[in-house]
């Protein structure tokens, strides 16, 4: 019980801090909190016996907020999406496609995607804060495009035409027919 209560003592604040960033929900913020220390709680006998019971906290939490994400994309209803939206049917498509994908992706490859591509960090932003050289960045994050690219082909059958992204492929069905 200590080794929890002074991990989480360490812990809780930066989590909290990342979560209501990613959630924009002070509610949503502190449920998933409290999941994740009655986890730990559950698992209190064994926590001493971590390396690092901060990281495993980190770890959990990030699951934990997945998790939260997937549940939210699996209750909307895609054609609700679309009208409330008014998202070409393909962008709605993707919109619950991604969130499927972006764990597939390295913590490297996630962490850029997710801070330039999907927060709208600035390249030169994200260069300065995690000590990189420009150039390094964009090379990442291209690198990291590329995957979650070959992610959607492969895991979501996005089928691209000469202006991008085209439609999505349901198995059996053709691009053509919805």
């Amino acid at each position: 019980m200590k080794c929890l209560m002074k991990a989480w003592g360490e812990a809780e604040p930066q989590l909290y801090r990342w979560l209501l960033k990613q959630t924009q929900s002070q509610h949503e913020t502190e449920d998933i909190m409290q999941d994740v220390f009655l986890k730990g709680m559950r698992n209190r006998e064994r926590f001493c016996d971590l390396q690092d019971g901060k990281s495993w906290l980190f770890k959990v939490t990030k699951n934990h907020f997945i998790d939260n994400v997937r549940r939210k994309v699996d209750v909307i209803d895609t054609e609700e999406l679309e009208a409330n939206t008014k998202l070409p049917p393909v962008m709605t498509q993707l919109q619950t496609c991604l969130p499927r994908i972006l764990p597939l992706l390295t913590d490297e490859e996630r962490h850029i995607i997710e801070h330039c591509d999907l927060n709208g960090m600035a390249q030169h932003e994200y260069a300065k804060r995690h000590q990189l050289s420009l150039a390094a960045t964009k090379a990442r994050l291209r690198r990291a495009r590329l995957v979650l690219k070959s992610k959607l082909i492969s895991e979501c059958k996005v089928i691209q035409d000469h202006t991008g992204v085209c439609c999505f492929k349901r198995l059996g069905v053709s691009p053509d027919d919805g």
